[in-house]
């Protein structure tokens, strides 16, 4: 099964990628497991670009898992990739490398370096191609990667096939090595193309070079030539290849021989086949790699918890332990006074330690009175050993044997207040562990497989609602946006909506039919613009409203005057909508779509709409009404809110869908400022 991109793989999406994301903006960066995806504004709305290791290259239009958390070299690269704008994107050489040029205000382009070799690596370079970060730094033979060094490409390997002459051909093939073998490893192909090349000339794989007829020679080298016109000049003709059990094994941008009698399915575009073939293995290996994770994390705990127990089974027997000791020392109290009272005196009158040992060893060996508890002396601690039981206690001659009982009682306190500690941390994990086994189950209850999004209609990369009478209603997110909207598509029975003060989006009633455009449809579109304008922000609850038809707006400005980007002229009479309600319906509703996996005859999928509450009330299947508030929340815990909000007042077994929602999705039709939950209705 393929599993990784030839160069040639790379020439055939880098020329879809550059017309796609040519001129959009990185919106932001991030990192599932060994994935890397770059969030692109395109002219056509939002992309994810993918990119896996040294694997391959695409956008997706499937749900990938977004960890909660960036690493800190996701954190970096969103520092310096968020907002440039994508310039370039092209292929070096033929190489597996990717280029992104990204604009830069000041001087030439920085690029962004993608590999797709020696398990991969993602650089960024400044104008004058110094490393200002990679995700590895490496040494090599023919080259480093360092920080704040200046980045050099690595050797190419063989011959450029695209530019590879007749000469150069017949020189690399006149060698005493298989065919296969050496279009593979001097002309710059994968093995696959290799063997393409030779069912082509219906010369054998396996052939020697310098054994060749000159006729065969020539056929190898028109099929060469054939193999790269339909690269650069063909029509893409994208599929996925299938052996006999069903069992996808490649991916390819045009038909090669090989594949002659396989199975195919076929696509519009490479992108297309690659997203669609390689989402099948990332499901496998995410899905997979999510209930490790569970296990890894549940067994760590277990071991802890395992710890903590014989701990604290330690700190009891220590309680028991110096207790007994300070009563055993005690009910011995005048006995050990003598003793020690001995010691101290042969110690004063200038004995040795040893020879205080030796006399008391020996006076016990005699049963002499005042030494049964002896059992010897410890010159390098100066501390006496005394036995209980045929257990050894420690004390120490410098403190008297009041002392000694009170320090051994106090080790005993301090296990036994070590205790409460123990059990309370025992409890702390045995809840992590029953928290990690409810996620875990979750997760087992969670789709296991990347979910493809629904197609995207032209209006929804706007601010869009359908009114109650059924009227598309869009807006601008911004002043490019409203300039789109403006000069595509404001037609003459349309109605342009915006308040009475700037910092309004441009909003307009679409009305293809020409009908008349009722009354609820105007106040409902004006509440929309009050609600995404400027007076959200400032917590107004209602604001003033104007319409005008299409040919009253412009983009003329008076004699001398300038207008920025996204602001128009309106001329003539204006008509007025009073009091409109800054309130905003957050609806949640499931779009039902066939399924091609095994265990779903359906798939739901969540998408959310937001608008004025009776249109999205009704075309919802749960909806959280929200108003702006000077004691709000932010846009991205209001959007955490109303997940939660989704996930408690639906049925347990929609949730598996509903976690499919990004919260990126939720901030995105959310309006600007603080905001607050006002009511729920399901």
């Amino acid at each position: 099964m393929k599993q990784t991109f030839s160069n040639v793989d790379v020439y055939a999406i880098v020329r879809e990628l550059n017309a796609l994301l040519s001129r959009g903006s990185i919106a932001n960066v991030y990192e599932v497991q060994d994935l890397l995806i770059l969030k692109i504004n395109t002219l056509d709305g939002n992309r994810n670009l993918i990119i896996k290791k040294d694997l391959r290259i695409n956008l997706t239009d499937y749900d990938y898992p977004i960890p909660k958390y960036p690493s800190q070299y996701v954190m970096a690269l969103r520092k310096f990739l968020k907002n440039r704008r994508i310039v370039d994107i092209y292929q070096y050489k033929l190489d597996r490398i990717i280029i992104l040029e990204l604009s830069n205000p000041d001087t030439t382009p920085w690029k962004f370096i993608i590999e797709l070799f020696n398990k991969g690596n993602y650089l960024l370079l400044d104008e004058e191609n110094i490393v200002k970060i990679a995700k590895k730094y490496i040494k090599l033979k023919d080259r480093n990667i360092l920080p704040n060094k200046e980045y050099s490409f690595p050797p190419s390997y063989g011959k450029n096939f695209l530019e590879i002459t007749k000469e150069d051909f017949e020189q690399i093939i006149d060698a005493d090595t298989e065919i296969v073998r050496l279009l593979a490893r001097k002309i710059n192909i994968s093995g696959i193309y290799s063997e393409e090349v030779c069912k082509r000339s219906q010369v054998e794989k396996d052939s020697q070079g310098n054994q060749l007829e000159k006729g065969e020679v020539d056929d190898l080298y028109v099929a060469l030539k054939n193999l790269r016109n339909d690269l650069m000049f063909s029509e893409i003709n994208a599929h996925i290849v299938y052996d006999d059990s069903g069992t996808q094994i490649s991916v390819l941008p045009f038909e090669l021989t090989i594949y002659k009698d396989y199975e195919k399915t076929y696509f519009p575009s490479f992108n297309n086949a690659v997203d669609k073939y390689y989402s099948k293995l990332d499901s496998e290996q995410l899905m997979e790699r999510s209930d490790n994770e569970y296990e890894k994390k549940i067994k760590s705990q277990k071991k802890i918890w395992e710890n903590q127990l014989e701990y604290l089974e330690t700190l009891r027997e220590d309680v028991e332990k110096y207790y007994k000791y300070g009563d055993f020392i005690y009910a011995n109290f005048k006995s050990l006074e003598k003793l020690l009272t001995v010691i101290k005196d042969a110690r004063n009158k200038g004995y040795s330690w040893v020879e205080i040992d030796e006399t008391l060893q020996e006076a016990q060996r005699k049963n002499m009175e005042g030494t049964q508890l002896f059992s010897r002396i410890v010159p390098s601690t100066q501390e006496i050993v005394i036995d209980f039981n045929g257990e050894e206690i420690y004390l120490d001659l410098s403190k008297s044997i009041g002392e000694n009982a009170t320090q051994i009682y106090s080790r005993g306190k301090k296990a036994k207040n070590k205790q409460k500690g123990t059990k309370e941390a025992i409890e702390k994990t045995i809840r992590k562990i029953k928290k990690l086994k409810k996620q875990k189950q979750r997760s087992e209850e969670k789709i296991d497989f990347l979910v493809k999004k629904p197609e995207r209609k032209w209006y929804e990369k706007y601010r869009w609602f359908i009114s109650s009478e059924g009227f598309l209603i869009i807006g601008g997110r911004d002043a490019s946006s409203n300039e789109a909207i403006f000069s595509k598509y404001l037609e003459p029975h349309d109605l342009a909506f915006h308040t009475i003060f700037p910092g309004s989006p441009l909003v307009i009633i679409k009305n293809p039919e020409k009908r008349e455009i009722p009354q609820k449809t105007l106040k409902e579109a004006a509440d929309f613009v009050a609600s995404y304008s400027q007076a959200w922000k400032e917590n107004w609850g209602v604001v003033n409203v104007f319409y005008v038809n299409p040919d009253q707006v412009s983009k003329t400005p008076p004699s001398g005057e300038y207008l920025p980007k996204g602001s128009f002229m309106i001329e003539g009479k204006k008509s007025f909508i009073r009091n409109a309600k800054t309130e905003l319906a957050i609806g949640l509703k499931m779009i039902r779509r066939e399924s091609d996996e095994e265990n779903y005859d359906m798939i739901l999928y969540p998408k959310v709409i937001a608008g004025p509450e009776d249109p999205i009330k009704e075309q919802s299947d749960i909806t959280v009404n929200i108003i702006p508030s000077p004691n709000g929340n932010s846009k991205g815990k209001i959007a955490k809110e109303i997940l939660n909000t989704f996930l408690k007042c639906s049925e347990e077994k929609m949730n598996k869908w509903i976690s499919l929602l990004s919260l990126d999705d939720l901030i995105l039709i959310l309006p600007n400022g603080l905001s607050r939950i006002k009511t729920t209705n399901n």
